[in-house]
């Protein structure tokens, strides 16, 4: 899930309480957060070191920039002491084991035709939103503002992508108003563009992903120390970020997420893209806060629609009343 940054590879503010979805998602969010420029980059540094820039990494940084930042930075008065947050995910608990959900879900989607790329540069796009989300320098906490990254990544693993801010959102009039009072943050549209050089072949993250469920774990699971559940999700995240999965590919991915401990299957849900899945969540402290993270497939192509974090006991220093959706990840088209 990102420093949403130049790498969206997951934007969680809350991921870490010392302290988006590529590393180029990650880099991005850190980067807003910390209101500094830093070189994007696409292709990760070589060897099996851990990753520098995770889902984690962007949540710890965001969490200690907001508890150490100065009045001012946290925006106009007007602004509420506890920000608005997205709506949850309509969980529910129909019961039956989730790798029974996932087999058949991997039986159906590995018949499937092959949609691989026939070579030439891929273009990813998703639209995503954190509790990081900086305009100007000012965290806002008085609107939604989501994202919208479009990614274009060549044969050689080189990167370009395009993230554009999109129109505010509020459950509420109030929540307007409020928005209005604190300056409307956000209300203009904001873009920025970066790029990488070429991938390192020798690192198996810039690999092709495995088409076998032991395989496929192992990948997603490169570059981690610890290899618990919540860090297998952040990857699976993560990974979707600047990835295409065929159907052998998906129905392996799918396979392995079905032998981490803990997943539950949570039945079928509507994302914020108002499309429907299967939704398998969590319960974690990965990044240092206890958080239920959910991941949800397109029941049909076994493809990856969202990805959600949602802080449940402990806000940490974060200025949110938990429980509390602090990330979410609409993966909207690939390859």
């Amino acid at each position: 899930m990102r420093d949403v940054d130049g790498g969206f590879r997951a934007m969680d503010p809350a991921r870490g309480r010392t302290g988006l979805l590529s590393a180029p998602e990650r880099r991005a969010l850190l980067d807003r957060v910390l209101t500094t420029p830093r070189e994007h980059r696409t292709a990760r540094p070589g060897g099996s070191g851990t990753r520098r820039w995770g889902l984690a990494l962007a949540v710890a940084a965001a969490a200690t920039a907001a508890a150490l930042a100065v009045p001012e930075l946290l925006g106009p008065a007007a602004q509420p002491a506890y920000a608005v947050t997205p709506e949850p995910l309509a969980l529910h608990r129909p019961g039956g084991p989730a790798g029974d959900v996932l087999e058949a879900l991997a039986r159906q989607v590995e018949k499937l035709p092959d949609d691989s790329p026939n070579g030439g540069t891929e273009r990813f796009v998703q639209d995503s939103w954190s509790l990081s989300t900086r305009v100007d320098g000012i965290q806002v906490t008085s609107a939604i503002v989501p994202e919208r990254r479009v990614t274009w990544k060549r044969p050689d693993g080189s990167e370009t992508w395009r993230v554009r801010s999109l129109a505010p959102r509020f459950a509420t009039a109030e929540q307007r108003r409020t928005w209005e009072d604190a300056g409307s943050l956000g209300g203009e549209p904001r873009e920025s563009s970066d790029s990488t050089g070429p991938a390192d072949p020798a690192d198996p993250r810039n690999q092709e992903p495995p088409a076998d469920p032991a395989g496929m774990g192992r990948w997603l699971r490169a570059g981690y120390e610890t290899r618990g559940a919540g860090e297998f999700f952040d990857s699976v995240a993560e990974r979707h970020i600047d990835n295409h999965f065929s159907p052998v590919q998906r129905a392996a991915l799918l396979r392995a997420l079905a032998a981490v401990r803990g997943v539950e299957y949570r039945g079928m849900v509507t994302d914020r893209a108002g499309r429907s899945g299967h939704a398998f969540s969590v319960a974690s402290s990965y990044g240092g806060l206890p958080k239920v993270q959910t991941l949800v497939f397109d029941p049909h192509g076994g493809d990856l629609l969202s990805y959600d974090e949602q802080l449940t006991t402990d806000a940490g220093a974060l200025n949110v009343r938990v429980p509390a959706v602090v990330l979410y990840i609409d993966y909207l088209s690939a390859g």
